[in-house]
């Protein structure tokens, strides 16, 4: 045990006063004999041992009251036997969850960041300057954490807001841990302080505790070792019932957006509360123009959608966004956007392995027209894809004037080295390469590995035996088989069912190549989907990624030589769906909060520069905090931006200004939108069970407020503190005399002062 205030101890020498007090003024008395006094005399000698006893407790009393108030004020601390670290600097680790759900703000009540940040603050107020503190942020676990003051971290503190991302509280300790192995000191506290929502203390969590707590525990062990002290602090158990209404997400439901025609979007709404959420107004705006504002309900406990129907005329990319203007616990989540790539049109290679003078004679004919119906039924609508047919030999010299999207490859059976060469790396690079069968198809050529530049194409299925009859001329054929109806796995084909339980039931199928999948396949096959089968369970149609691009191959040829489905309403729509998929696939505009912008020189719009004026290049950021110029790169690196911590819209732009010419300038665009994760609308505290197993797995203690934060710190620093204990034993010795003191003299009132 030890004395925070040991000068104060020695105040318990004022017991003396009440001692000398009492043996100077103590009673004395004469003896008086008298005759009837013998028949007292047992009387007598039982009260005055009774008022002896009395007038020793009161004594006793009397000394320990000023030793008690002298060892309160000195603030005994009960240490153990265990050594304290005392009023030893150290390094203080504040990790604190700064996603979007701490900025909850229920009526009448400041947000969750501002009721932390001002926990924090009492925290920082009880530190030293010896000491040093050291920020984390959940919203940037990779920046590298600083040391500072007191001051320095109070004025950190007042500009951390709460938009990021969802993170787990096993990654955030994570970095906290390597964040205070940089301390200065070897005393170490972390203080997690976060609203532990369910999602951010999951099993991964756990895991990453037990880790910790093992390697906090050897470190300890080794010689000369400190254990790292972790708190946390949750400042999210104050309310139980936070309604909310939120855009958990919007979806882009055409394949691809073409200028000029219509595309489609769904907003998915949530309502969180018990109550349903009526006559909310959902206004959808392209590129922030609002559109006309709409009315609906969404029931309590359940989502919604709503679906946009609109045309956007300009290529490019455009932000399409869905608000529910109303005002609720966490307004940030009441918007949500995506970014739509709209072209002019998609542009298709069509690469004809059998051509025929015969009209539809080739693979390729049947696939122009279903590709571009209004083009060749001679209607005046645009349509959303341009199909140019070439030759085998043609294809290589075909991709700089077409700059396809989308290859399809028809009965090919001879392809020139450069042509592979230029697929491979085509696929590899984003682009997508479908492959339909026929009588001229070799299964030598495409089961082999196909090498471009840096890439390499492997097709998912083998090719093998053809099964069935090839040729149907006007005889009927000796057999047939049955197409399944597709499957559900590949969203642009759903359309394909719709009012109707099978599609494809009206279409004859008389021969179909044998495709082998190898399902010991060590790549990656989770993208691997069977398209298509027939009745019997054999593949017709396989999908999978390959490098950043997709492959699917047909087991079927595009003619009608093997089918008729060439023949039937189904193959329009499944042809375009598919190409329409395809070529959507290569653009992502859309972001993590946090994640970095990327943008490599190939990624530019191609500008309108004269290649032999000299020019300057200048590039710059509009986001949501504001706008900013960007150094320029060196050559041939990437443009990066990594300040992407808050959600909304951030524009790159390319200024290329002629030197002979300033007033000539081409400027081009990129923009990618940011978001938040839809789980950080949930607004779901995790169980007390979770959180205290997380709490015994770390050894941490979990704190509601800063005092009894602080308390605990204080214990752990100096000792539990008795000075409580020792005052109300000092009361009670108060209470004690004082009663003692009434009962000593009513004794002697009626005893008539006899001892």
């Amino acid at each position: 045990m030890s004395l925070l205030n040991a000068a104060l101890a020695f105040g318990a020498l004022a017991f003396t006063i009440p001692l000398v007090i009492h043996l100077f003024f103590r009673s004395r008395f004469k003896t008086v004999d008298w005759g009837a006094m013998y028949l007292l005399e047992s009387v007598v000698r039982v009260n005055r041992r009774r008022m002896q006893v009395t007038n020793l407790l009161l004594l006793l009393l009397r000394c320990a009251i000023p030793v008690l108030l002298a060892f309160c004020l000195a603030r005994p601390v009960w240490t153990g036997l265990r050594a304290l670290a005392g009023d030893a600097p150290k390094t203080l680790v504040i990790a604190i969850d700064d996603s979007r759900s701490m900025s909850a703000t229920p009526p009448g009540e400041p947000s969750r960041i501002e009721i932390a940040k001002q926990e924090i603050r009492t925290v920082l107020g009880d530190l030293t300057r010896r000491d040093e503190v050291m920020l984390v942020r959940s919203s940037r676990l990779g920046a590298v954490a600083s040391k500072m003051g007191v001051s320095d971290a109070l004025a950190k503190l007042r500009k951390i807001d709460s938009q990021g991302n969802a993170v787990s509280i096993g990654q955030l300790i994570d970095a906290a841990i390597v964040a205070s192995e940089e301390g200065s000191y070897p005393r170490r506290q972390i203080l997690v302080v976060s609203d532990f929502q369910s999602g951010a203390v999951d099993t991964a969590t756990l895991e990453a505790a037990r880790r910790i707590a093992e390697t906090n525990r050897m470190a300890a062990e080794t010689e000369g070792g400190t254990r790292l002290v972790i708190d946390l602090l949750d400042v999210g158990s104050r309310w139980d019932d936070l309604a909310n209404v939120s855009v958990d997400a919007v979806s882009i439901d055409s394949p691809v957006v073409v200028s000029g025609r219509s595309g489609v979007y769904t907003a998915t709404l949530r309502n969180s509360s018990d109550l349903p959420a009526n006559d909310l107004r959902l206004i959808w705006s392209i590129d922030g123009k609002p559109l006309e504002p709409r009315v609906v309900s969404i029931d309590a406990k359940s989502t919604s959608t709503n679906r946009l129907t609109h045309t956007i005329d300009r290529a490019g990319i455009h932000e399409v966004a869905a608000t529910i203007d109303r005002g609720d616990v966490l307004v940030d989540d009441n918007t949500r956007r995506v970014a739509v790539e709209v072209i002019d049109e998609v542009n298709v290679l069509l690469v004809e392995g059998g051509p025929s003078k015969e009209p539809l004679g080739g693979q390729a004919d049947f696939l122009a027209i279903a590709l571009s119906p209004f083009a060749f039924g001679g209607d005046d609508r645009p349509d959303p894809v341009r199909a140019a047919v070439v030759s085998p030999k043609q294809l290589d010299s075909a991709f700089a004037e077409h700059q396809p999207r989308v290859v399809i490859l028809c009965g090919v059976g001879k392809l020139p080295d450069a042509a592979r060469q230029r697929l491979a790396t085509f696929v590899d690079q984003g682009g997508a390469l479908v492959v339909f069968d026929g009588r001229n198809v070799r299964p030598d050529l495409y089961n082999q590995l196909w090498r471009g530049d840096d890439a390499e194409l492997t097709f998912p299925a083998t090719l093998g035996e053809i099964v069935g009859q090839v040729d149907v001329d006007s005889a009927a054929p000796e057999q047939s088989f049955a197409i399944d109806q597709p499957t559900t796995l590949y969203q642009p084909w759903k359309i394909l069912s719709r009012g109707d339980t099978n599609p494809f039931s009206g279409v004859d199928l008389f021969a179909y190549r044998s495709l082998g999948i190898d399902q010991a396949d060590q790549r990656d096959s989770t993208r691997r989907i069977v398209l298509l089968r027939t009745t019997d369970g054999a593949p017709l149609a396989v999908m999978d990624a390959v490098g950043e691009g997709t492959v699917v191959q047909f087991a079927v040829s595009a003619g009608a030589a093997w089918t008729n489905l060439p023949l039937r309403p189904v193959f329009l729509p499944l042809v375009q769906q598919l190409v329409l998929d395809l070529a959507g696939k290569r653009s992502d505009a859309m972001i993590q909060v946090g994640q970095p912008i990327v943008i490599a020189e190939q990624d530019w719009p191609v500008l309108n520069v004269d290649p032999t004026s000299q020019t300057r290049t200048a590039y710059s950021a509009r986001t949501p905090s504001g706008q900013f110029e960007i150094q320029p790169p060196t050559a041939g690196d990437p443009i990066r931006l990594t300040a992407t911590y808050a959600p909304g819209v951030y524009t790159i732009q390319k200024r290329v200004t002629d030197l002979q010419d300033p007033d000539k300038v081409a400027v081009a665009e990129i923009m990618r939108i940011a978001t938040v994760d839809a789980s950080e609308s949930l607004l779901v505290d995790v169980s007390e069970e979770r959180q205290q197993a997380l709490a015994t797995i770390l050894n941490a203690g979990v704190f509601e407020s800063a005092a009894v934060l602080q308390d605990a710190d204080r214990s752990r620093s100096f000792g539990r503190e008795l000075w409580r204990v020792i005052l109300v034993v000092l009361l009670v010795a108060l209470i004690a005399e004082l009663w003692l003191q009434q009962n000593l003299l009513a004794r002697r009132r009626i005893t008539g002062g006899t001892p």
